[in-house]
């Protein structure tokens, strides 16, 4: 079967791994010439690194991460948010969360693409399509006809607006600064760290393993901000944004300081929804199908999760508009958790709304409460398929 897939990022890159594994005719395409990830780190959960680890690229990525152990979040004195991985296994041995570069991650599920033969067209910018329950048609692509299309291509996907499929697309009016800094000698080298203001105001550090540039041990700076204030903030430069940080967070601003050259990124979200994820021969993945907002840390975990399921659906079906159909009852009850989830999430920490005590007293007291605090530990894990899924475990949801 001749598979095409547009988008080169995790969830077109591991969808392809699995789907020529199973000896299909796999190309990946990308309008972008050189696609590797700019950016900073993400934060792998159980569920991410249980795909990985199926996909037989987990030792490798466990020599370029860094473990994360817990989430600290504190608002000024008040220590709000603490969610250690270990209270998932009080008894044995416990998960941890993965800190990554984008980068990192991009480059070990690129040489793996190209090991298993995925053909990889990069510079192609594939928009439009044609379909019939035949098979897909790219006009950016001569004649060629494929079997079926992938569209993995991220939030603003001109692909996924074209399908008939009702669906919404939400800019999120907050957005992030991001950068990355080597630093051999932070004081939290296992635990994600966020300070807050109220809810406008959160600056987290995230262990990140080893920069692929300079192959030092590195952390990742973000910084939330109002989408209208990040032109300002840029131009700023790193200078500006050091002066700012130093009132919240004095030893994050002493190290940016004193890092110079490090170059800032700026990150703007939006919430993606669909009532389901695929039409006659058409898959939608990943960002493309189910974007929203980090504050979970689900991205690449879930888009994982996605090309693990898309490739068992085809696997079970030689017809792939059923296969694709069977995807989306496979995958709604988990999407739908976490897309509730992070919109129920959000303005706790990305608003101008006085709600940032609210947010504080909620984590403060359930994880005081150890029924409340497994279930939030749940979600973290990515595991959760639904607000009474509660005994969610990573093997159900890729079962």
């Amino acid at each position: 079967m001749q598979i095409a897939i547009a988008g080169a990022g995790v969830a077109g890159l591991a969808s392809a791994i699995l789907l020529a594994r199973q000896g299909h005719e796999v190309t990946v395409f990308d309008h972008i010439a050189d696609p590797t990830p700019v950016g900073a780190g993400i934060l792998l959960q159980p569920t991410g690194q249980a795909v990985l680890q199926r996909l037989g690229l987990l030792e490798q990525v466990l020599t370029q991460a860094a473990p994360v152990h817990s989430l600290q979040g504190h608002t000024g004195a008040w220590h709000s948010l603490d969610l250690n991985y270990a209270a998932f296994s009080p008894h044995g041995p416990a998960p941890h969360g993965l800190g990554i570069h984008r980068a990192s991650l991009h480059g070990i599920l690129w040489q793996a693409a190209l090991a298993q033969g995925v053909q990889l067209r990069l510079g192609v910018a594939v928009d439009q399509f044609s379909s019939t329950k035949e098979g897909v048609y790219l006009p950016a692509v001569a004649s060629t006809f494929f079997d079926a299309l992938i569209i993995a291509n991220g939030t603003r996907s001109r692909l996924r607006e074209s399908l008939p499929i009702k669906q919404s697309f939400r800019p999120y009016p907050w957005g992030a600064f991001w950068t990355v800094l080597d630093a051999e000698d932070w004081p939290f080298p296992t635990t994600l760290m966020q300070r807050y203001r109220g809810a406008h105001v959160m600056l987290g550090v995230l262990p990140t393993g080893r920069n692929p540039l300079t192959q030092k041990t590195c952390y990742s700076i973000f910084w939330s901000l109002p989408c209208a204030e990040l032109p300002l903030y840029l131009a700023q430069g790193m200078t500006g944004l050091s002066d700012r940080i130093e009132a919240i967070w004095p030893e994050v601003a002493a190290c940016l300081r004193a890092s110079p050259h490090i170059e800032l990124a700026m990150a703007q979200y939006a919430d993606v929804r669909m009532q389901h994820w695929h039409h006659e021969n058409i898959l939608v993945i990943g960002d493309a199908a189910h974007a929203m907002s980090p504050q979970l840390g689900q991205g690449a975990n879930m888009a994982l999760v996605d090309a693990w399921h898309a490739a068992q659906c085809l696997a079970r079906s030689s017809h792939v508009a059923s296969a694709w159909a069977d995807y989306s009852q496979k995958r709604a009850a988990h999407i739908r958790y976490y897309q509730m989830a992070s919109r129920a999430m959000t303005p706790l920490y990305q608003s101008h709304y006085p709600v940032g005590f609210l947010r504080d007293l909620g984590t403060s007291l359930t994880r005081r409460i150890p029924t409340l605090h497994r279930q939030t530990l749940l979600t973290l894990s990515g595991a959760k398929q639904g607000w009474l899924d509660t005994r969610a475990t990573v093997e159900a949801l890729l079962a």
